[in-house]
C-alpha cells in the first residue's frame, strides 16, 4: 500500500466486491461496485500506522491500484474503498 506522503508498506489484505446492480439504472461495475476488507501490515515493528492512510493507495501485485480509508490501526485496520476495486473482474 501507498500513503499519501509516498512512503510504502507491504500489506495483507482480505477484501470483498459488493455489487449492486439493481440499485443503478445502466449499471456499471466500473462506477457503481463498492469494496471493502480488512488489511494488515506484514512487518511489524516498521513504524507506519495504517490510520495515516487517509486516503492510502491499495496497490496489487499486478499493478493495480485504488484509493481506500483505513477504519482502524495501526497495524490491522478496516479498509473501505473509494472507486473501482484494483480486484476482481470489475
Amino acid at each position: 500500500m501507498v500513503f499519501p506522503d509516498g512512503h510504502e508498506a507491504s500489506v495483507a489484505a482480505s477484501l470483498v466486491l459488493r455489487l449492486d446492480p439493481n440499485a443503478v439504472e445502466g449499471f456499471d461495475p466500473d462506477r457503481h461496485s463498492t469494496w471493502a476488507g480488512s488489511i494488515a501490515l506484514t512487518e511489524t515493528g516498521c513504524g507506519v500506522d495504517l490510520w495515516d492512510a487517509a486516503p492510502g493507495i491499495l496497490r496489487m501485485p499486478d499493478g493495480r491500484e485504488s484509493e481506500f480509508m483505513a477504519t482502524g490501526g495501526p497495524s490491522e485496520a478496516g479498509c473501505s474503498g473509494i472507486g473501482p476495486a484494483p480486484f476482481g473482474d470489475a
